[in-house]
């Protein structure tokens, strides 16, 4: 790697962040607004929709996003350009839409009376949101594998505002209805693809003809994997809807879920900085260097995780009334479980980086796979639906984060 492209990375990194660090606060503006002026009874159903949105929207689409990425990146090293590799990639993501919809349409009629209370608002706004995703994901791959790191932070940026200023504005007039609420969920992501869609022009040159192996190689793997580990990281709300369908456990338990999650946005910002790290260890051949930057990432990872769930223990009931307001309240103890569920699932994403990184896409997917597994049978325990979604939320980010720490390890080693 040379120190043209080494500059370049490192300033790419520093502008995405900029970018995620908007998108996340928006995030927790969103939810917090949202539950307060809906309550918790009704910021269920809003709970279970943005759960759906970025189970389906990242966990289907983001591999799009890193094969495209990953295969015009390769082309602009060549010199060759991208536009095939471009359509290519758009067919695949479209055929995959044309699924998830397909699916959800035949699925409505429950999805809608068991999740939504009976609101077909919402159903169209997932509808929309997973579309937009989709187009998201795609132009993203564009931006990242050409360079164009200004463009992706815009668009990070633009759905990041649009939250951010359309929910204080109803927040603002009053709006207690959570239709608005979904529908602006849904209008972000189609805001930000028209804003940025200009950006991609310039990566859109004619090149060589394109065949599936092009963008297929790992996608299959990192579909699953990516699927599976948005399971884990939110099923928790799905399940609580539906083990708990006639109370506002579910509002009380996102709310406590977002302070939990905290974290994570610091996070972001670590794995944007350290990350990249272990690809330029990697791409020059050093494993003693790929090894200490594991061990970099992880130290800074667990501190962050650490703080989390010690802030939890002495601070959470109170942030949590405090931002979320009197009516939503959960133990002391529940939240720092759901803070040690977020450390765990932190440290499994830096695993996941390694593994990645050293092109062991199988294990990173058999890794999240037999996490979302162990997520499922902890739900058939017979305890109270709180106490079971905690428990299966712990485990299985438990679980992901050994099982793909030991892959990691091997693959160090090998």
């Amino acid at each position: 790697m040379t120190a043209r492209t080494r500059t370049s990375v490192a300033a790419g990194t520093v502008t995405v962040g900029a970018g995620l660090v908007l998108l996340g606060a928006s995030a927790t503006v969103y939810l917090v607004l949202s539950a307060r002026a809906a309550g918790p009874r009704e910021f269920a159903s809003v709970s279970t929709l943005w759960t759906l949105v970025y189970t389906f929207g990242i966990g289907a689409f983001l591999p799009f996003e890193q094969e495209l990425g990953r295969a015009i990146a390769g082309r602009t090293e060549l010199g060759e350009g991208g536009a095939p590799v471009v359509v290519r990639t758009a067919q695949a993501a479209a055929v995959t839409l044309a699924v998830l919809l397909a699916a959800g349409a035949i699925l409505s009629p429950v999805l809608v009376d068991r999740l939504f209370d009976d609101r077909w608002a919402l159903f169209l706004a997932l509808s929309v949101a997973v579309a937009a995703m989709a187009g998201q994901y795609v132009t993203r791959g564009v931006f990242s594998g050409s360079g164009r790191f200004g463009w992706y932070s815009a668009q990070l940026g633009v759905e990041g505002g649009v939250r951010i200023i359309g929910c204080g504005i109803l927040f603002a007039i009053g709006v207690h209805s959570v239709a608005p609420y979904a529908w602006l969920l849904a209008l972000a992501p189609l805001a930000s693809v028209l804003v940025t869609v200009p950006g991609t022009r310039e990566a859109l040159r004619p090149g060589p003809p394109a065949p599936w192996t092009e963008i297929s190689a790992n996608l299959g793997w990192l579909l699953v994997a990516t699927v599976s580990a948005q399971g884990v990281a939110n099923a928790a709300m799905v399940a609580m809807a539906l083990l708990a369908p006639d109370s506002d456990a579910a509002g009380q338990f996102l709310a406590a879920f977002v302070i939990a999650r905290v974290p994570l946005f610091l996070f972001q910002a670590v794995q944007a900085v350290l990350i990249p790290g272990l690809a330029r260890a990697l791409a020059t051949g050093d494993r003693a260097r790929f090894r200490q930057e594991s061990r970099r990432v992880l130290a800074a990872t667990g501190a962050v995780a650490a703080a989390g769930v010690l802030g939890a223990a002495a601070l959470g009931p109170q942030v949590l009334r405090l931002a979320f307001g009197a009516e939503f309240a959960l133990g002391r103890l529940d939240i720092v479980v759901l803070a040690a569920a977020t450390g765990f699932y932190m440290i499994a994403q830096v695993f996941q980086s390694g593994v990645v990184a050293l092109e062991r896409h199988r294990d990173n997917a058999l890794g999240w796979a037999a996490a979302l597994a162990v997520f499922a049978l902890a739900c058939l325990i017979p305890v109270s639906a709180l106490h079971r979604v905690e428990l299966a939320l712990v485990s299985s980010c438990a679980v992901a984060a050994c099982l793909l720490g030991a892959r990691l390890r091997d693959g160090v080693k090998s």
